[in-house]
């Protein structure tokens, strides 16, 4: 049954746009808040968000409650609204979290703050947000309007649908497959404890921050354990500095027209950086208000060598591990207890257990989420040019195979990999969000302006 909380004396005038929000994580609960934030009096809108889960907020990367699993940034920079870059911080401050604006946050708190932000956010009078607990297996265009499907037979009427996905489980592995009981393909699944079982020895698939969270939570339910991580490279994420002094920095390389021109002018900023006493940890987080736009602006040719053979080393700078993170790391490998290699190095069928850890499949992919099968069976959506992500136009809205967008659906989060590069993180999601609610409640105002291109901030 849908939770409804709805202002009361409607005004008689236009309806509000019916907005159905696909997925209750960050980026579902992120949009959500900044439609409300946007609607009044004038310009309402009706929001309705499906979960699958009864929690609204956390999602997958924000309900795991281990003591290590921390935020991979500085509280400073991991508001969700845009606009208000304190807000986190002044949450904390009012529900008794005690925080710098260089602290690394608990996952859990994260969650926490989500949840309670969207509970505390005033629904403006004409405008109603509800919640539904259901799993949407499709959406079916009627007219000028959809119907968005759940599994058991409801049926939601809409004006717009925003997929807010999430990631999918990792890439398959079909040589592992065979194993059995001995493979997990899923380092997030409920029973993982129990699945491992404390054997002597696991192989783990990836060296990212996925590895990273499963050893350490592994390694508290079976500290004799021994973990080999293994990849084609065999690296594993930086490390934050403990503090730093440029939370907020801006860096624009301004016009570029190549891959090497924006190396060169990066390896430059870190250069300038630290002569002053920064490095190139600061470069790297500077360049995010500008990241999509330059990466929009190289040519096709240089986005696929970037996704060949740089993708993985800006991955593991940009995405980096809290310093308490990479202090326990360092000691389990001390230990003997994290082994990180080559997968060429390794024996990988001689394990007692192998789990994946290669980090989240492209949205695309068939078999992860049922709405994705059946929108892709319909030819509503189809994979971008990288295989990614989702194919957009430049507004976010689907596009079909006949290569036509749909004015009803649109995306956040990480269907949007491939149009854009920088699309799962708190800032990507908060200006995401912020855009997509502008462009929705200028139609409700009958504006007829074409948007922009969604940048992310």
């Amino acid at each position: 049954m849908a939770h409804v909380m709805s202002s009361a004396d409607r005004p008689e005038r236009t309806a509000p746009p019916r907005v159905v929000i696909v997925g209750g994580g960050a980026a579902g609960v992120i949009t959500a808040v900044h439609l409300l934030r946007k609607a009044d009096a004038e310009h309402p809108v009706d929001v309705h968000i499906v979960e699958r889960r009864s929690v609204l907020g956390p999602g997958l990367a924000y309900r795991t409650t281990h003591p290590l699993h921390t935020l991979n940034n500085f509280a400073g920079r991991l508001s969700a609204i845009d606009g208000d870059p304190d807000h986190l911080l002044r949450w904390c401050e009012d529900t008794g979290v005690a925080v710098s604006p260089t602290a690394f946050l608990q996952r859990a708190t994260y969650g926490r703050y989500l949840r309670e932000t969207l509970d505390d956010t005033t629904v403006p009078r004409g405008s109603a947000l509800r919640r539904t607990c259901g799993v949407v297996t499709a959406v079916i265009p009627d007219g000028d309007e959809v119907a968005v499907t759940l599994s058991d037979g409801r049926s939601i009427r809409a004006d717009v649908v925003i997929l807010a996905l999430g990631n999918p489980p990792p890439r398959p592995q079909p040589a592992f497959e065979r194993l059995g009981e001995r493979y997990i393909c899923d380092p997030w699944c409920e029973d993982l404890a129990d699945r491992i079982g404390g054997v002597p020895e696991v192989l783990v698939l990836g060296t990212g921050l996925t590895m990273i969270d499963a050893v350490a939570q592994l390694h508290e339910a079976f500290p004799r354990t021994r973990f080999t991580a293994v990849s084609r490279h065999g690296l594993m994420p930086k490390a934050h500095r403990p503090t730093s002094s440029r939370v907020r920095d801006l860096f624009d390389p301004g016009s570029i027209t190549s891959l090497e021109a924006l190396q060169e002018r990066v390896r430059a900023r870190i250069d300038e950086i630290r002569r002053s006493g920064g490095d190139w940890r600061d470069v790297v987080d500077s360049l995010r208000p500008c990241a999509n736009e330059l990466w929009q602006c190289l040519p096709p040719d240089d986005q696929d060598r970037f996704v060949a053979d740089h993708a993985r080393h800006w991955e593991l700078a940009r995405h980096r591990l809290s310093p308490q993170m990479a202090t326990h790391v360092r000691a389990l490998q001390r230990a003997g207890t994290l082994r990180v290699a080559r997968i060429e190095e390794v024996d990988v069928f001689g394990f007692d257990r192998v789990l994946n850890c290669t980090g989240p499949a492209p949205v695309p992919t068939q078999g992860w989420n049922s709405l994705v099968d059946s929108l892709m069976d319909a030819g509503m959506i189809r994979p971008n040019r990288l295989g990614l992500g989702l194919d957009l136009d430049r507004d976010g809205r689907v596009v079909d195979d006949n290569g036509h967008s749909n004015p009803c659906v649109h995306v956040v989060g990480a269907a949007r990999r491939g149009m854009e590069w920088e699309v799962t993180a708190i800032p990507d999601l908060r200006c995401q969000a912020a855009r997509l609610t502008a462009r929705i409640v200028r139609g409700a105002q009958g504006g007829s302006e074409d948007a922009p291109a969604i940048l992310t901030a």
